[in-house]
């Protein structure tokens, strides 16, 4: 039975991205053709752009990558690189809450589950020289939430000064092959 519900959250998750860009690509063509959309979209565009990167930037709640919104913004009349720089900062601003829970969850294991940071420090002791090469590697190119490692850094009260560089080259590297790789299948599909 387990194995039946594991295969059908993975199908509904599919069903749910699929989705979810099959409607940014009818939106985006209805965008295309349509002055008031347009104008709508310059005009809201930009803060449009930043509340969506930061809700899919906790996409341990929202799967969905913000770049699945591209060509709605692209058709909207707004360059690919404001895209980019955009998802980047609300991706981080995410990114940043992520981080901050880990460390208000920290001071909960500190006090109530000593052994869990305990087992987390083990873990972590011994490969500090490693962490930047970790963050930036893991935020370019792995596509699963930056919430499975930024928190568990909160909780070992690691400095972000240790790893903001390399997780904002990470996150901008991601949002960029992300943003282009999804605005060249829309053209593709529009061609």
């Amino acid at each position: 039975m387990n194995k039946r519900r594991k295969a059908l959250n993975i199908l509904v998750f599919l069903l749910v991205l699929s989705g979810s860009v099959y409607a940014s690509l009818l939106l985006a063509e209805y965008v295309s053709t349509d002055h008031g959309s347009q104008k709508l979209i310059q005009d809201f565009g930009y803060l449009g752009i930043l509340v969506i990167s930061f809700v899919a930037g906790l996409n341990a709640l929202v799967p969905i990558p913000a770049a699945t919104f591209v060509p709605v913004f692209t058709a909207g009349g707004i360059s690919l690189p404001t895209i980019i720089l955009l998802l980047t900062i609300g991706t981080m601003a995410a990114n940043l809450v992520s981080f901050l829970i880990g460390i208000y969850g920290g001071n909960i294991t500190e006090t109530h589950y000593p052994h869990i940071q305990k087992k987390l420090l083990k873990f972590y002791e011994g490969k500090e020289r490693w962490l930047p090469y970790f963050v930036l590697g893991f935020a370019a190119l792995i596509p699963f939430p930056d919430e499975v490692y930024l928190i568990p850094l909160g909780i070992l009260g690691i400095k972000l000064r240790q790893f903001i560089i390399p997780l904002t080259i990470g996150t901008l590297i991601y949002q960029s092959l992300a943003t282009y790789g999804v605005d060249n299948i829309f053209k593709y599909f529009l061609l």
